[in-house]
């Protein structure tokens, strides 16, 4: 199943999908039409044309949607989904798988530019989509470098890793759906929280981390590695292979992962187990001592103890409010 929608000057992607979906025309809220699954894309809007339209999802069937910001929108676009397999997305002609286990890629793209994106099926999943204008940011940050990059006429598409920052924010906005929601407010400063870090990465840090004096090719070995250790969240990582795989010293490696993500290896690799079995669960498809295993814990008392830890909340309860209906994903 495939949909197309157009940014111009006005533009609003409920009211779009409405039309597409043959609903109800309405400006806060569409809902999946059941031929594709089950789901509803929510918008939020803010001061200065900044706004915030969150999707929850679970379809029957793959779904393309192709998004084409026409040249005369002076509309900038920035995606981000959360999802614990995968979301494929066309790029210079070519499809570019990107694996999740939650949000590690940003798209972020200008007016005269086009994106198409694949979504699975039978797989739970949110979005975020944000959109702007260079009157957005004019209002909201002050610093020229950024307002420079934003120039309507000069088109661009970027892919970008998040950063933990980012990831951060990511879930906050994707969690407007949960009972549990944040506040219009809250989640208002969260959106220019992720917007000015965005626009910071983006054209005010020139070469990423240089000013901490770092490679670029010791940079992308780092990010190898957080790959590597979200896509491999059920198994044990060890150092030293790290290490020879990447071709790094072990005690460097350590130290610039640290200093990168602000996290140790270790630390980061648990979070990523713990990530995926969130996911797992809210999926319903799967018990805890299921999930457990899945995610490389031979020991359920430590795989509890570790999920409450990050989630304040025993698995087994967790799924339970899943089941329930007590809480979204």
């Amino acid at each position: 199943m495939k949909n197309s929608i157009r940014i111009r000057k006005g533009f609003n992607l409920v009211e779009d999908l409405s039309i597409d979906f043959y609903n109800e025309s309405k400006k806060d809220a569409v809902n999946v039409p059941a031929y594709l699954g089950t789901g509803k894309i929510r918008g939020l809007y803010f001061p200065s044309d900044l706004n915030l339209y969150v999707g929850d999802y679970h379809l029957n069937v793959p779904w393309q949607l192709e998004t084409i910001n026409e040249s005369d929108s002076r509309t900038f676009c920035i995606f981000a989904s959360i999802i614990s397999n995968k979301i494929t997305i066309k790029k210079d002609n070519e499809w570019v798988a990107i694996d999740h286990n939650g949000p590690n890629t940003q798209l972020f793209f200008s007016s005269g530019s086009s994106v198409e994106i694949a979504f699975p099926q039978k797989e739970a999943f949110k979005t975020i989509t944000i959109t702007f204008t260079a009157e957005t940011v004019s209002a909201i940050i002050d610093h020229p470098d950024a307002l420079k990059g934003l120039n309507p006429d000069a088109p661009f598409l970027y892919l970008d890793e998040t950063v933990p920052e980012a990831e951060n924010y990511i879930r906050r906005l994707a969690s407007i759906h949960d009972e549990n929601s944040p506040t219009l407010f809250d989640t208002y400063i969260t959106l220019l929280h992720l917007l000015k870090l965005t626009l910071y990465r983006t054209f005010i840090i020139k070469e990423r981390y240089n000013s901490s004096g770092l490679l670029k090719e010791d940079v992308e070995k780092l990010f190898s590695i957080r790959k590597k250790l979200m896509e491999n969240s059920h198994l044990t990582i060890k150092i030293p292979t790290l290490a020879a795989e990447i071709g790094m010293g072990q005690s460097k490696m350590v130290k610039l992962f640290k200093q990168v993500f602000n996290r140790t290896i270790s630390q980061f690799a648990q979070k990523a187990k713990i990530i995926k079995a969130k996911d797992l669960l809210s999926s319903k498809r799967y018990s805890v001592s299921e999930v457990g295993y899945m995610v490389g814990y031979n020991n359920l008392t430590h795989f509890a103890k570790a999920f409450k830890k990050h989630y304040k909340v025993n698995p087994s309860e967790y799924l339970k409010d899943i089941l329930s209906n007590k809480i979204n994903r």
